[in-house]
């Protein structure tokens, strides 16, 4: 009987030639066993219903038909924090890399490097600046997880206030100087109606150009009294010390009163504004850059999903990454969502918008004259660092010294540090 059965598994395990397979003629069967997985938008992302059917819940089902993707938002009760505690996790998280050391602590993330080689994803398809973003927030340079958008930077212009001051429009490759110098020119009180010529949307945001954050998140100190906090606080005194351009609520949009708008990705709000209230005669030009860093917009700011440690179902998960970042499901991402893609293929960025009627004769190329800053760590303390730094750039705006400014925020923050 041994005998025989050995010869039986040995013939099971030859093929039609009567030679023993290698490990690559080995074809695993998928497991098409029906699954439900549940998608997490945590705080730092925002998705659409229509945008998740569009590149999440249709393209997967038309691949995996047994896998069906249920979206759980972030809210009352369904915080991550809420959830965790509950021991209910998600399968996976769509999570913004600058808040994912915030939750390293709570031990969600796996490292998918094994999926990534068991399912035989090319790597070498994403932007590699994209990539790090996510290993830098791991200690040995895991992955856990893969972007399927990236952030973008443009400076937004509304075209009816320059051509109300005979005012040449923003140009591609402008500095922060060259812009401020414009932004005066468009600031103007006419009538009753105070127009702004710039808004960088925010202190922070001109900061990201230097990949900065005010927490050094390995030793976690305060790392704002330095030389580049220092520019970064000069260029946002230029912009908000402008007669008239102090800081204000955002009305590029609203009241269409700002001349000039440095920010992240407003495509998506640009279509309401131009369906709904007739907004249409704007455009958009490249990001302006710090003499010092020519032609780099803010940090990588990236979308990631993520398997959640805990699921059951790892394996359907890194099929649902697969499809989600595959060149198909990025372009319909680009042409119907407005999302800028974090794979290297050209064709596919230059897909940004070209389904939607909006963005047809827009200077959408300026977009891609600018690359992204290395992101680093974000600390889980960056909010309480940012609201005492914020307080002393309004302090320095006030008057005060910009270097005791930094000074005393740097102390302030350190001590903050120390309160649990």
């Amino acid at each position: 009987m041994l005998v025989l059965l050995s010869s039986l598994v040995f013939v099971g395990c030859t093929n039609s030639s009567g030679e023993t397979p290698s490990a690559n003629d080995i074809k695993v069967k998928d497991d098409e066993t029906p699954v439900t997985l549940k998608i997490m938008q945590t705080s730092s992302v925002s998705i659409s219903d229509d945008a998740f059917q569009t590149i999440f819940v249709d393209p997967v089902k038309a691949k995996y038909p047994y896998i069906t993707l249920e979206l759980v938002r972030n809210g009352q009760g369904t915080r991550l924090e809420d959830l965790v505690t509950a021991g209910t996790i998600p399968d996976m998280l769509m999570i913004w890399n600058g808040q994912m050391a915030t939750y390293s602590d709570l031990n969600l993330f796996q490292d998918i490097t094994p999926l990534i080689k068991k399912r035989n994803v090319d790597l070498n398809r994403f932007e590699p600046v994209v990539l790090d973003a996510i290993r830098v927030v791991s200690d040995k340079g895991e992955l856990y997880g893969l972007p399927y958008a990236v952030q973008l930077n443009a400076l937004y212009y509304n075209k009816d206030i320059f051509d109300k001051f005979g005012v040449p429009y923003p140009k591609d490759g402008m500095t922060w100087d060259d812009t401020i110098d414009l932004a005066k020119k468009v600031t103007r009180l006419d009538g009753d109606v105070q127009y702004r010529g710039l808004d960088p949307e925010h202190l922070e945001r001109l900061s990201f150009q230097k990949s900065l954050d005010m927490v050094d998140a390995k030793t976690n100190k305060a790392s704002v009294n330095t030389d580049a906090w220092k520019q970064v606080m000069e260029n946002a005194y230029k912009i908000y010390s402008i007669p008239g351009n102090a800081k204000d609520s955002n009305n590029f949009l609203k009241q269409k009163t700002i001349a000039m708008f440095a920010g992240i990705n407003i495509f998506d709000a640009l279509t309401t504004a131009t369906t709904k209230d007739g907004f249409t005669n704007w455009d958009v030009a490249q990001y302006p850059s710090y003499k010092d860093n020519p032609n780099v917009y803010g940090m990588v700011d990236t979308h990631v999903l993520t398997i959640s440690k805990s699921t059951k179902y790892a394996d359907a998960a890194m099929k649902v990454l697969e499809v989600v970042t595959s060149d198909e499901v990025q372009t319909i991402s680009a042409k119907k969502t407005l999302r800028l893609t974090p794979l290297k293929n050209p064709e596919i960025k230059k897909a940004l918008g070209a389904d939607n009627p909006i963005m047809k004769d827009k200077h959408i190329d300026s977009i891609f004259k600018s690359k992204p800053a290395p992101a680093p760590v974000i600390s889980p303390n960056h909010a309480k660092a940012k609201a005492i730094l914020y307080k002393s750039f309004d302090e320095y705006l006030a008057g005060k010294d910009v270097n005791t400014a930094l000074r005393e925020a740097e102390a302030n923050i350190n001590q903050a540090l120390l309160q649990p």
